[in-house]
């Protein structure tokens, strides 16, 4: 699953993925609730081999970094 070690590891994934998403803040300013559910779970769950953030946010082959979110969504780009 997608575990970040530390602020900036997390924070370069969103810069990567979460900051061109659709789902990172809608409308009434309220986030993701993927990214919620990893910062709310993932030193619990990421030995749980049947957890849904695994699948959510899931590890790239080589192990090391995550892979893009499956709730991934691009934005359409604004119309001026």
């Amino acid at each position: 699953m997608g575990y970040f070690s530390n602020g900036s590891e997390q924070m370069d994934y969103e810069g990567e993925w979460c900051d061109r998403c659709v789902h990172q803040e809608d409308s009434a300013g309220h986030g993701c609730s993927v990214m919620l559910a990893h910062w709310v779970h993932a030193s619990d769950e990421c030995n749980n081999k049947d957890s849904i953030l695994h699948i959510l946010i899931p590890m790239r082959e080589d192990g090391i970094f995550c892979d893009k979110c499956t709730m991934f969504y691009e934005k359409l780009p604004e119309v001026k």
